[in-house]
């Protein structure tokens, strides 16, 4: 089966999908798009976890497999190595460890001897229904 996802109107009329199609869309037009998009971008997740999980269980796929394993370098050092690494190349070699995980293991009392700055993120979008 050779599947194709074809977006057409609401008039059955085939749409051709591009920046510039989705910045001349009206509002309410941007909206349905916006709504159709979410759940397209569900079912891909959906989809790919159970490509994942074929793939798994050794099945084979045409155009679809693992790529290469990425790798992540970690440094595990000890209080004494930490100290002679700033002691040999200054504070600058280290940086603190995120405040969240200061409070997991401090206590919430550690904010009142940091000086702490609240940034505010941008709002996210929120969906009536």
């Amino acid at each position: 089966m050779d599947l194709q996802l074809i977006p057409v109107d609401g008039d059955g009329q085939r749409v051709d999908l591009n920046p510039s199609a989705i910045k001349d869309m009206d509002n309410i037009t941007l909206t349905e798009f916006l709504a159709q998009a979410k759940i397209i971008a569900d079912l891909y997740k959906k989809g790919e976890t159970e490509v994942k999980k074929r793939l798994d269980e050794g099945q084979q796929f045409n155009r679809l497999g693992y790529g290469k394993k990425s790798e992540r370098r970690v440094l595990k050092m000890n209080n004494k190595q930490k100290r002679d690494l700033v002691i040999s190349r200054g504070w600058d070699c280290v940086e603190p460890i995120p405040l969240g995980k200061l409070i997991e293991k401090f206590g919430k009392d550690i904010e009142n001897e940091l000086p702490v700055v609240i940034t505010e993120n941008k709002a996210p979008l929120k969906w009536d229904a």
